[in-house]
């Protein structure tokens, strides 16, 4: 009998897979807490392996650079202002040990985040505006950064692998907003698509599947992604109009998510019909024809509940096809690192 981990694997292959994934029901994922990446907790404030003092307070969605944070004043003496540590120093072995202790490797996949990406790495130790400055004005300094900075993060997959075993890496790195990209597309293409490359590699040289994650209006660079390898794109933000991309390249890319966050799920005061209705209608919409995963980010741990009641309701049928028993449907919702800031 085919395992819910099989059929989500179906849609990474770009295949149509029995019943419709969701990496909400289907997958276990963790940021790695080998390090300190961003703020690993709510409530608090942290400083991160690179020096980058993180808060994430009552009343903020989501962890932020801590205002008036300037770790690196000038790329240009950015080897004099900033050290890399050397991941090997790491405890991976326990920090594997305690990250991965409840994983069903049976029944679900695996995935791990590396958060802060590229551009996302640069801006946090730099701020936006001066990260945004440097791709035009001190170019060979910021790509000889971001050089060392790739060096950095393909070790650090590279040992993820070795102690994690994952089947996938979701490596985040945001390029737009709900307007537009936050460079043109040849500016991307100096100075990140070709250290992607070398991080797409990393994942796979290790067995792992690449999954992209990128908020925001990213539709121009869909190409370029396919190009560099990508097995999976999320969020997959409605201003993309995810529907008309998977049908365009869903033989080439899986598609995660493509609901509308913004104006319905994560949308103050949205009832639970609003949600439910939205979720069922997108996965009636996206997943005929495969290669796509019902998952939309959710800052709300309550969206799980609709999620989960529409992907009951929609795959019932399918299951039976199947010959498939779904386990009995959670009775609570999936808590993650940003659930205590909905929490009361």
């Amino acid at each position: 009998m085919i395992t819910a981990r099989e059929n989500i694997l179906m849609a990474y292959r770009h295949e149509e897979p029995y019943w419709v994934p969701s990496q909400y029901l289907d997958q276990n994922t963790c940021v790695y807490t080998a390090s300190q990446e961003g703020a690993h907790g709510y409530g608090c404030r942290q400083i991160d392996c690179l020096g980058v003092s993180w808060d994430f307070m009552p009343g903020m969605e989501g962890q932020m650079v801590t205002p008036g944070t300037q770790r690196l004043d000038d790329i240009t003496a950015w080897r004099e202002e900033l050290k890399f540590p050397n991941p090997e120093t790491w405890d991976w072995e326990n920090a594997a040990a305690r990250d991965t202790a409840a994983w069903d490797r049976k029944n679900k996949i695996s995935s791990v985040i590396v958060i802060n990406g590229l551009f996302e790495q640069l801006h946090s130790l730099t701020g936006f505006e001066d990260a945004a400055c440097y791709l035009l004005t001190e170019p060979e300094a910021t790509e000889d950064f971001l050089d060392a900075l790739t060096d950095f993060r393909v070790r650090q997959i590279q040992l993820i692998a070795k102690y994690y075993k994952p089947d996938k890496i979701q490596f985040h790195d945001d390029y737009g907003d709900g307007r537009d990209m936050f460079m043109n597309i040849e500016t991307w293409r100096r100075f990140f698509k070709p250290r992607l490359k070398r991080v797409v590699e990393a994942a796979h040289g290790e067995g792992l599947l690449y999954e992209h994650h990128s908020c925001g209006y990213i539709a121009p660079l869909i190409e370029d992604f396919i190009e560099l390898g990508f097995d999976g794109l999320n969020p997959l933000q409605i201003k993309n109009d995810p529907f008309t991309l998977k049908q365009k390249y869903h033989d080439k890319l899986c598609f995660i998510g493509g609901f509308d966050n913004q104006g319905i799920l994560d949308r103050p005061g949205a009832t639970y019909q609003e949600r439910y209705d939205e979720i069922l209608n997108r996965i009636r919409l996206m997943a005929p024809g495969g290669s796509w995963v019902a998952h939309p980010v959710m800052l709300d741990p309550d969206i799980g509940i609709a999620l989960t009641d529409a992907l009951y309701d929609y795959n019932r049928p399918l299951w039976e096809k199947a010959g498939y028993t779904p386990p009995e449907k959670p009775a609570q919702t999936v808590k993650n690192v940003y659930t205590a800031g909905h929490e009361k």
